[in-house]
């Protein structure tokens, strides 16, 4: 195994020299050791982009780990919740992986692009993957720093792709990989995507970054191609129902130096079954961490549940008003967790609620005790409003909050 990649300096991404120049206001946000653009100009104009053309989003800083040797197969199959002997080759995982009590310990990707290879992209955890690699002649070696990731994403993203690669593209299935060379340069292509519309993750060796954006940027030019912020991503993502680690969740598994800089406490720890992540358990292929407390919660079923949460936000306006104060109104997507009422009783938490042009509502997750999970259930969220707290009305409904057309 690979000794831990420690870096104390703070970077641009391979991508930097191409998207700094673009950010009209100056407004970067932190991952990890790299800096990335949070907004390039206005979020509702990168996020039309995402939802009706393209939209290319910097995702270098997700960290990337690559699996190789012998037993490099029995040891993807021990940590995720998915049955590894399934993944093919030119196949991707969306999958979490679990502590012994079943808590996921993160969420992300798993690669297959050869016999005896497998790389595995999400938050950073390479001190617990090395933690469950006992007994297995296996190599984990920290990438990270030696990739960009570059997300293209919306529904004309097939089109620019096509444009820059003079290949067909259509005909790459949802969750499937394959290799191409973009003006000489080598690109693993991924159709993927964390908005929930049809796109591709592009992989690149960082010193061929900016060859590829110059490639999709000069190809989508008559098409509505834009770049898209931090934001705007996490945005998308929130109205596809999808989560991350920190905001949504706190992380079970052994602590790395890197990695989500949010943190809550231990009762925001949470299985795949209280995610609506169950489809991604298979309790078939046995053997894998946290197996044994997950197939006691399938037979009992999980005692709280993530739902979709609509927000009135003329009820938070109201609230600044009562105390003479100008309407904040989530201007921002909220990375910290806010207590959920019904009636008096506090029955769960909300998290990443964000503002939706999309929905045309504020909107965020729930995670509530299952009873109260019906959609139209009416509750309260608890916003801080100056130097106090009140409550705003929310109604449950079903996730996602837009039609995901990623498959499409």
């Amino acid at each position: 195994m690979t000794p831990h990649v420690r870096r104390t300096d703070f970077t641009g991404t391979p991508f930097n020299s191409r998207t700094a120049p673009l950010n009209r206001n100056q407004r970067w946000v932190a991952w990890d050791i790299y800096h990335v653009v949070d907004v390039f100009s206005d979020v509702q104009c990168e996020l039309r982009a995402v939802r009706e053309a393209a939209a290319m989003i910097d995702m270098s800083p997700l960290a990337k780990y690559e699996i190789s040797g012998p037993s490099a197969r029995r040891f993807v199959d021990r940590i995720i919740t998915r049955n590894a002997e399934k993944l093919d080759i030119g196949q991707v995982y969306y999958t979490p992986w679990c502590d012994e009590n079943g808590n996921i310990v993160s969420d992300g990707m798993v690669f297959r692009p050869n016999e005896r290879t497998y790389r595995i992209t999400g938050d950073p955890c390479q001190r617990w993957l090395e933690k469950n690699a006992g007994g297995l002649d296996v190599e984990i070696r920290d990438v990270t720093h030696e990739r960009g990731i570059l997300s293209l994403q919306g529904p004309k993203s097939c089109e620019v792709l096509e444009l820059a690669s003079n290949e067909e593209w259509s005909d790459l299935g949802f969750s499937r990989v394959r290799s191409t060379k973009l003006r000489g340069v080598e690109v693993e292509v991924a159709r993927q995507g964390f908005t929930g519309e049809r796109g591709y993750e592009l992989c690149v060796a960082s010193e061929g970054a900016v060859v590829v954006w110059d490639a999709l940027w000069e190809a989508g030019k008559g098409l509505g191609l834009r770049p898209a912020g931090l934001r705007t991503h996490d945005v998308a993502r929130i109205e596809a129902g999808l989560i991350i680690p920190g905001p949504d969740y706190t992380k079970g598994g052994v602590d790395d130096e890197r990695g989500s800089a949010i943190e809550v406490d231990a009762e925001h720890m949470t299985s795949p079954y209280q995610e609506g992540l169950g489809r991604l358990v298979d309790l078939d292929h046995g053997g894998f961490v946290g197996e044994k407390a997950l197939r006691a919660e399938s037979e009992s079923g999980p005692c709280r549940r993530r739902v979709g949460l609509l927000i009135d936000w003329r009820d938070i306006a109201a609230l600044f008003a009562d105390q003479n104060l100008p309407p904040v109104v989530v201007p921002v997507p909220q990375w910290y967790p806010s207590p959920v009422y019904h009636g008096d009783d506090r029955i769960g938490r909300a998290t990443s609620i964000a503002w939706s042009s999309t929905a045309g509502s504020i909107i965020g997750f729930g995670v509530l005790t299952t009873k109260f999970c019906g959609p139209g259930t009416r509750l309260s969220v608890e916003f801080p409003i100056g130097e106090s707290r009140a409550r705003a009305e929310a109604t449950v409904c079903e996730l996602p909050f837009v039609k995901l057309r990623r498959g499409d």
